[in-house]
């Protein structure tokens, strides 16, 4: 048998047994997207729930943040809230709010005049104890611009 012909047999089978075996696949699982949640939290011993609603209206910033821990593991909650505004290049803090309780829950709840034209974000931190061992979560609010 020639060379060519054992070539072609050979291509003929390796078509025919990729074609005859089956391929694995991966399927993702099916996700509820349907939830009023739109980010991801990783699960947290002291920190229960965190939120925050942040508006501009009327050059007032508008500022809320809560903080719930959970009932009878969090020993005290603190909840600070940076009003960056955008620079040149960076964003600066302009004020900084804060709340703590010892309890299970915290809440900063403000407003403060911003300059109309500019561009306006939160940098919020959550930090909740249960004794000395404490955790915290940082979020970052999406830009408004004044």
């Amino acid at each position: 048998m020639s060379t060519k012909k054992r070539m072609v047999i050979a291509v003929l089978c390796l078509a025919g047994c990729l074609t005859a075996l089956p391929i694995p696949q991966a399927k993702a699982t099916d996700v509820d997207v349907s939830s009023a949640s739109s980010s991801v939290m990783p699960f947290m011993e002291y920190i229960s729930n965190i939120n925050y609603e942040f508006k501009i209206s009327n050059g007032k910033a508008m500022i809320m943040a809560r903080m719930n821990g959970y009932v009878a593991i969090t020993t005290k909650c603190k909840v600070t809230v940076e009003l960056q505004e955008k620079g040149l290049l960076f964003w600066n803090t302009v004020k900084t709010f804060s709340a703590v309780e010892y309890r299970d829950f915290a809440q900063v709840d403000t407003t403060y005049s911003v300059i109309s034209g500019k561009s306006y974000r939160l940098n919020i931190t959550f930090t909740a104890w249960n004794g000395t061992d404490s955790e915290t979560q940082t979020i970052t609010s999406d830009t408004i611009k004044a």
